[in-house]
């Protein structure tokens, strides 16, 4: 990985610091395979970045999906100390604490033009490092993020919210409570490596997985006719770095501010990064419907409205009940959320975007 001229100054410094500190090594637990998009655009050029950033004197392991059992348990094995890091969504830790399914991905919640404004200028990043902190005894900060998904690839046509009504839907996090509690759909959480299966024998109506161009690597478009757009579901998204709480506690702050650099830059190249490769997978999936091989289908305004509202209702009554049971922050993170929305909407007008629709 190449570093920025912009970054040439701070890897003068943190390279050449405290030569004759101790070296530090980390096992990174991250959720993908070696070739897939999350570890080729996130957790590996963080690994390359902190080596570079630090003059070789962390040394950052990240291993693939599987090395240490169920992707969605990983805080497990970071607390038994089979890893020292964990590169994942928030929202694999379940909705049982709805912050997890809220704080770096809410549906119909910030776009991929605003997201960022509000991971590092609207109070984001701190809520995360706080909420892991005071209710897990973890660190935590930004690690990767990307832009919106593909709503569904689907083997029905979805174009009203009634039209989710009893669909057996692939998805998960809060928008699987949403879908199900406001709009009456099935959801069914499976593993990515499953998705295709499941489309494949229409074990599923519907499924979302990821981006364009990681569904089109994936070949979803093949065993579905339809593919709806747009994502508001995973409209933008981050992925976290947790440590345990005393390990970073334990670090140089030159170590840290190097692990800090390194996790922001990726954050925002990732984003870029995988941008520029969907667009390829758009271009083929339009001509596949040009060709009448799919069909793309937007989802209308007042599906988004609809599913906004229901979203939100959603948070409500999840931040109420959390609330009652002294857990404050599902009603801090969702209000910060919508209050940086609201705002942004409101006063976005000026900006210039290049959009078709």
């Amino acid at each position: 990985m190449t570093i920025r001229p912009i970054l040439a100054g701070a890897l003068l410094v943190l390279g050449t610091s405290a030569a004759s500190a101790q070296d530090y090594q980390f096992r990174m637990a991250t959720i993908d395979v070696e070739t897939g998009v999350y570890f080729t655009t996130i957790a590996q050029p963080f690994a390359d970045l902190v080596g570079q950033l630090t003059g070789g004197r962390v040394e950052i392991q990240p291993l693939p999906a599987g090395t240490v059992g169920n992707i969605f348990k990983l805080h497990e094995a970071l607390e038994d100390g089979l890893v020292d890091m964990v590169n994942w969504p928030p929202t694999f830790l379940g909705t049982a604490d709805p912050t997890n399914a809220m704080i770096t991905l809410f549906p119909t919640g910030l776009g991929t033009d605003s997201f960022h404004s509000w991971l590092y200028m609207g109070g984001g990043e701190e809520l995360l490092t706080q909420h892991r902190r005071e209710t897990m005894g973890m660190h935590s900060i930004a690690l990767g993020s990307g832009p919106s998904e593909w709503f569904a690839h689907s083997h029905v046509p979805i174009q009203t919210t009634a039209d989710l009504e009893g669909k057996k839907y692939r998805t998960l996090g809060n928008w699987a409570a949403v879908v199900n509690d406001q709009f009456g759909a099935s959801p069914t959480t499976v593993p990515g490596s499953e998705v295709y299966s499941m489309l494949e024998k229409q074990g599923v109506d519907l499924a979302e997985y990821s981006m364009p161009g990681e569904n089109f690597a994936r070949g979803y478009h093949e065993v579905t006719p339809y593919v709806i757009y747009p994502g508001i579901h995973a409209p933008a998204w981050a992925f976290e770095l947790m440590m345990r709480q005393e390990d970073w506690d334990e670090l140089p702050d030159d170590i840290k501010l190097a692990i800090r650099t390194a996790a922001k830059v990726v954050t925002f190249d990732s984003m870029l990064k995988i941008i520029a490769s969907d667009l390829d997978a758009v271009e083929q999936i339009t001509a596949r419907a040009e060709a009448g091989d799919n069909e793309l289908i937007r989802l209308p305004d007042e599906f988004i409205a609809e599913a906004r509202a229901g979203a939100r209702e959603w948070a409500r009554k999840a931040s109420e009940e959390a609330s009652a049971s002294g857990n404050p922050w599902p009603q801090k993170v969702s209000q910060s959320i919508f209050d940086f929305q609201d705002r942004w909407i409101a006063n976005s007008k000026y900006l210039v975007v290049d959009h078709a629709d």
